[in-house]
């Protein structure tokens, strides 16, 4: 029997559905002075870093995973007769504990974790806005290994995330648009992912 334990760090891209009713499409709309980036909120983008522990064809680890998504735009408010900037972001924190069998090159794992979901926003003109929410979820991956050298091995991890709940970004239409059709129910959120990661661990 031999065990590793080993240091993580990686980048993660993970896919996501678009944001319920266009809320940045109307943004755009409705104020086409700021030049607002043409973004769709269809991924997360970020870095995930942690510890594993392998023992024989049987790996436990304990990880970090923050991925964000941003847009801007900047210009002169008519109404105002003066500049104005918007930033927009949405981040994904998530601490999570995983289990993997190992078979050979290739693992197959499940990992739960625990979000920390941010809308975040500041405008120029009327201040800034901030709401956070938690919610838990489980992931299901593959892995396929190669190794590096003595001591690193590089990793390709395809996973699907499958929250427990929603999110609601209705505080985020709110603070960006004036319409008033939709209730705060319209803007309930499933945050699940497609994604893959590119790690290196690196241990004794």
């Amino acid at each position: 029997m031999e065990a590793q334990f080993s240091v993580k760090i990686g980048y993660d891209i993970g896919f996501v559905q678009e944001e319920p009713n266009g809320i940045f499409r109307q943004t755009r709309l409705e104020k086409p002075w700021l030049n607002m980036e043409a973004k769709k909120l269809n991924n997360l983008q970020g870095v995930v870093f942690g510890a594993r522990y392998e023992l024989d064809n049987f790996a436990t680890e304990l990880d970090f995973n923050y991925g964000f998504w941003t847009v801007k735009g900047t210009g002169i408010n008519p109404s105002l007769d003066r500049n104005e900037t918007l930033k927009y972001s949405m981040t994904n924190g998530a601490l999570g504990f995983g289990v993997e069998g190992l078979f050979g090159k290739l693992g197959l794992g499940t990992s739960v974790h625990y979000h920390f979901f941010s809308q975040k926003g500041k405008n120029s003109n009327s201040g800034s806005f901030v709401d956070k929410s938690n919610y838990l979820s489980e992931r299901i991956f593959l892995g396929l290994y190669l190794k590096g050298s003595k001591h690193t091995v590089l990793a390709l991890r395809p996973y699907m995330d499958i929250p427990f709940g929603n999110v609601n970004l209705f505080f985020t239409e709110r603070n960006l648009n004036d319409r008033s059709s939709f209730s705060k129910d319209d803007f309930d959120y499933k945050p699940s992912a497609f994604g893959i990661q590119l790690l290196f661990f690196n241990g004794g």
